[in-house]
């Protein structure tokens, strides 16, 4: 008969031990939900009691358990009288109160007593016991395979490893579980001992939970994803693992292959969590890493481009398909062996500086995440778990002259070949429709050649169009706003800061990661300046109508990119002044050592219309070589482009 009765933890942990099973997600709170944790214990009063939610847990069998290997350690605490439970619901909650109350029991000495209990009977009912003099079994923890169970145990409680020179993976989960620890440790920093034992009894006597002793009958998995709802909500890639698992037990294969597939599962989901942790400072999203290997994966269909969650879980990995064989055990392992493969190369898509990549695909990698990938993360996973190098390596060049030339010139709207690159990732990734590597490089690049011919023979096949580029110039010179305003001036002057620093052969002087973060009024510097209050620019630029100035203020040419944030004061300054003064400290500053950009500035003995006109002309000849952009082609001339053909000679 199922228990369901409001209990506090000094209840709930009597004689019982709990596992947080493997089709469970890790621990995934964070500075939010801790704070609300902290906040509702603070405003907790003495005479009340905080309500925190449902505890679902699934009793397990002892006769089940003398034959589950991962029980082993644990059995000598089951024979002494604990009840074994998996916490089905509420596992955010509990892990967060056991962080809680190991790191307030740190801030005591162990003579000293707490709440009319000693710190080691403290310790024995909520974090673990005692076997002979080395070994522990833990009351509250993950599965012993889990990769949050060595962590926990040795990183978060600080006890020794049960296994010789094991070193802890780390996860996405488990940086949530060290962040939890720190997070307590300082706010227990602060507090005398008199408010230490006060939070003590909160958390161990005043929080009730809903301790609710799940049905028999009831499907445990079934009933996961229905209740794991509240909170923070769980990830598909959370879910399918979990419907994943739930499938091994309906399999009609033998249990030891039906149990191999299950361990298959969790190691390919500790694999997809490491790589999407691995770099601290960039996890990765869940469900992006999902979406777009489904899109590589399954067919891509435009109507459901946003349901690919209700394909896997209500569609593909369903009990129905495992009934009717539509699904096997060998369908189930190729595909989490294909993700198990897939998050490496989406790893480093994100992160190409872990990779062993030469230098030249990773700085081509990093432009991509620099100006956007669009539509090409699904083709550039599929390539990257398939092919050499120098392939990958043409593979990107071509995809980011597309996305500079197709997007950021010609404007087209975000979808444009969405559908197009989906299917290209689907069909080399499982060698349909004759696609191959270079068949692929060569339809990307006929579709950025724009236009060919003359009269009746004239051809447009591509989606770059200069016509395009040179309309949206002249709209946002009609709003006042010129190239300021372009969404790809970031990174066209990040490039061409790039081809002045490789001219001279140059150091690094702007990283990207600086270059982006700062605000647009930071970074990029108009020489002439928006507010020509001094009398050298009225002078200068004195023949020119509002209008005209405008269009000079805001042309190409006149804009820079800035090593360094300057003042707004300075930004207004006469040119000489910008090129090169002495700061308060009597330090030269200015263009002259600045950027590459700032530095090649620095060169011109004056700033008037025509050294802007010159300026502008010398970049776009820049992006005609960079990006194999014939202006004569289209007819257009730089001059037309830049819309300075009022400067006077």
């Amino acid at each position: 008969m199922a228990e369901n009765k409001l209990q506090s933890l000094t209840e709930i942990f009597n004689e019982k031990l709990f596992r947080i099973p493997d089709f469970q997600r890790g621990y995934s709170w964070q500075e939010p939900q801790l704070d609300d944790f902290w906040d509702d214990l603070s405003n907790l009063k003495e005479d009340k009691i905080h309500y925190t939610g449902l505890l679902t847990v699934e009793p397990v069998k002892k006769k089940e358990i003398e034959k589950i290997e991962k029980w082993q350690d644990d059995l000598w605490l089951l024979k002494s009288g604990l009840t074994a439970y998996y916490i089905i619901d509420g596992q955010q909650r509990l892990t967060t109160a056991i962080i809680f109350l190991d790191q307030l029991l740190k801030q005591f000495a162990d003579d000293e007593g707490i709440n009319f209990k000693t710190k080691d009977f403290w310790t024995t009912k909520f974090l673990y016991q005692q076997y002979g003099t080395e070994y522990k079994s833990y009351i509250f923890g993950y599965e012993k395979d889990n990769p949050s169970d060595e962590y926990f145990k040795t990183k978060i409680l600080e006890q020794k490893s049960s296994t010789a020179d094991k070193v802890p993976e780390q996860t996405l989960y488990t940086a949530n579980l060290k962040f939890a620890k720190k997070f307590f440790e300082k706010k227990f920093g602060k507090a005398d001992k008199a408010k230490l034992e006060d939070l003590f009894k909160k958390v161990a006597n005043k929080l009730k939970f809903n301790f609710y002793e799940i049905d028999d009958e009831l499907d445990v998995f079934v009933t996961f994803e229905t209740m794991n709802n509240r909170g923070k909500p769980l990830s598909n890639l959370e879910l399918l693992k979990n419907r994943l698992i739930y499938l091994t037990t309906l399999l009609d294969d033998d249990k030891s292959t039906r149990d191999r597939l299950r361990k298959d599962v969790n190691e390919t989901w500790k694999t997809i969590y490491e790589y999407l942790g691995k770099n601290r400072k960039n996890p990765l999203d869940d469900d992006d890493f999902l979406r777009n290997h489904w899109i590589m994966y399954f067919k891509y269909d435009r109507k459901i481009s946003a349901a690919y969650a209700k394909f896997l879980l209500n569609k593909k990995f369903t009990a129905k398909n495992i009934l009717n064989s539509k699904l096997t055990l060998s369908s189930i392992k190729k595909y989490i062996d294909s993700l198990a493969i897939s998050v490496k190369s989406w790893f480093y898509l994100s992160n190409p500086e872990f990779s062993s990549y030469q230098e030249e695909t990773k700085e081509w990698i990093q432009k991509l995440n620099r100006l956007g990938m669009s539509a090409f993360p699904p083709l550039f996973m599929a390539v990257m778990t398939k092919c050499k190098e120098d392939k990958i390596l043409e593979l990107l060049k071509a995809a980011e002259k597309f996305v500079f030339l197709v997007f950021r010139l010609s404007q087209r709207p975000a979808n444009t070949k969405n559908s197009h690159f989906y299917r290209l990732a689907n069909s080399f990734f499982f060698g349909k429709d004759g696609q191959n590597i270079d068949t692929i490089i060569e339809d990307i690049d006929w579709m950025t050649q724009g236009e060919e011919g003359e009269g009746e023979d004239y051809v447009y096949h591509g989606w770059f169009d200069l016509e395009k580029y040179q309309q949206y110039i002249t709209e946002q010179y009609e709003k006042d706003q010129g190239y300021y305003t372009w969404n790809g001036l970031r990174y066209f002057l990040y490039e061409y800061e790039l081809h002045l620093q490789d001219k001279v052969s140059g150091n690094q002087k702007v990283s990207w990661m600086d270059f982006n973060k700062r605000r647009k009024e930071d970074t990029i510097e108009h020489i002439y300046p928006q507010t020509p209050k001094d009398e050298c620019w009225k002078s200068t630029f004195a023949g020119y109508s509002k209008k005209e100035r405008k269009k000079l203020l805001h042309c190409l040419g006149n804009l820079a990119l800035l090593a360094h944030s300057k003042n707004s004061e300075l930004q207004n300054k006469c040119f000489d002044f910008k090129k090169k003064h002495k700061n308060n400290a009597g330090t030269e500053v200015g263009f002259f050592n600045g950027s590459y950009s700032e530095i090649k500035v620095s060169s011109y003995k004056a700033w008037t219309p025509a050294e802007i006109l010159q300026r502008s002309k010398e970049m776009l000849e820049f992006m005609s070589d960079r990006w194999n952009i014939d202006f004569e082609d289209w007819e257009i001339s730089k001059e037309d482009l830049l819309q300075l053909d009022f400067i006077k000679k």
